[in-house]
Formats: C-alpha cells, structure tokens, sequence
C-alpha cells in the first residue's frame, strides 16, 4: 500500500468516526458534538481502498497529496508537516487491523442475522463490534491530541473551522435551493 494510499484510507477513516471524535480536546467556541460512533455495519474496505486509489490533480496537471493540502492550508512548519505524517502512518497502522476485524465480525453477524443464528453469538458479535468501534474512536482521539498540541493558535483556529465546516456539510443542500448562500 503506498505512501499516498495510507493517508487517504487514514484521512477517510476519520470522516467514518464521525465529527463526535473529531474535537479530541473541547474547542473554544461552542460547538454541538455528534453523538453517533461510526457505522461500520456500511464499511467495505474493497470499495474504500479502490475509492483511495483516485490521486488529487491540481489544475496544472500536478499530483497533491491530502497530506500537502492539509499542510499548505494550516500553515504547518516542516517539522509539524514531518510530525503529522509520523502521527497519520502510526494512527493507520493501528487502526487498519481494527477496520478489517469489524468488517470480518460485521460480515458474521449478518450470516447469523440471516440465518437465525444464535442470539448469543449475535450478541456476542455486537459487542465485540461495539469494543472495535471504542478503540478505534480511542486511537483517532490520542491522534488529534498529538496533532492539536502541536499546534500554534491561528493553526489550531483553521482546524476548528474546518470541523465546524466538515460538521454542517451534510445540511448545505437545503440551503441551496432556497438561495440562503
């Protein structure tokens, strides 16, 4: 798996866990945390690895990395951009085998779903996928930690409003057809 590949499976697990693990420290400003974990009942890592095989193209032809945009935008120092790429490597080598043990558990419990399995096993298969859920959401937690108390203030500024941003995006389409931006 390339370099590229890691960061962008890294960069959507995040969007899967939800804007509730987003804020790893509470913000400043009053935002509404989610309450929702994510839904790994809908994750297919085959569908997400080939998504991440796309490359972002830059008018002029060039290759940009998540990575670069995410630095360029935030300003990072190199030292921060070589820490943030250390954090998002160490963050995707733990949590790929976690997403592959829920997927492999996920899949189980629909077998058993579907034939009227056993109510323990199916019990079982659920908590088990509820305790991947937990550490994965635990290890994206320690990630934004790590990578917010690298931070100075206007760079920690940008990131909240990019979560703040990435919270209302769901909800920009019915604003549009009534012209209210």
């Amino acid at each position: 798996m390339s370099k590229k590949t890691r960061f962008a499976f890294a960069l959507l697990c995040i969007v899967l866990l939800g804007c509730s693990v987003a804020n790893a420290q509470k913000p400043a400003s009053k935002i509404a945390p989610a309450t929702t974990g994510p839904d790994l009942s809908k994750l297919n890592l085959e569908k997400i690895l080939q998504e991440l095989q796309t490359t972002n193209v830059q008018g002029d032809g060039q290759e940009v990395s998540p990575l670069e945009v995410v630095t360029a935008f935030l300003q990072l120092r190199s030292g921060q951009a070589a820490e943030l790429q250390q954090l998002v490597q160490a963050r995707q080598a733990t949590i790929t085998p976690l997403l592959t043990a829920a997927q492999t558990l996920i899949q189980q419990l629909a077998i058993l779903l579907n034939s009227g399995g056993n109510p323990a096993q199916v019990g079982s298969a659920l908590i088990q996928i509820h305790t991947l859920q937990q550490k994965i959401g635990q290890v994206q937690q320690a990630f934004l930690a790590q990578f917010v108390s690298t931070l100075d203030p206007d760079q920690l500024q940008k990131l909240q409003a990019v979560q703040v941003a990435a919270q209302l995006q769901p909800i920009l389409p019915a604003f549009a057809p009534i012209f209210l931006f």
